[in-house]
């Protein structure tokens, strides 16, 4: 077990993602993205919480709780990413880019 690294390679993206930007890709990504994480992060963090452990099972449940909480980071950039991206071509595309 380690405790500071992930074990596998975590990975933000979301398979089956593809193609051009709109606002309905948008609100897909971030629901099946970062909030999904977070929405697991919160429960099994519940879990933990409410769960009798000892301090071996606690340590590997805080660093899986640590993994998911770096997921749901890197998927939330990769959305704020993508979504400034859409800013900039509407702005561009109206001509109103500053």
């Amino acid at each position: 077990m380690s405790v500071t690294r992930s074990e596998t390679p975590l990975s933000p993206e979301i398979p089956g993602r593809r193609g051009s930007t709109t606002f309905q890709s948008l609100t897909e990504h971030l629901r099946d993205g970062p909030l999904r994480t977070l929405l697991t992060l919160h429960v099994r963090a519940g879990v933990v919480a409410a769960s009798e452990h000892d301090d071996g099972q606690r340590l590997e449940k805080l660093v899986e709780l640590a993994q998911l909480s770096r997921m749901a980071t890197a998927q939330f950039v990769d959305f704020t990413r993508e979504l400034e991206s859409l800013i900039e071509h509407l702005a561009a595309a109206s001509g109103k880019l500053q």
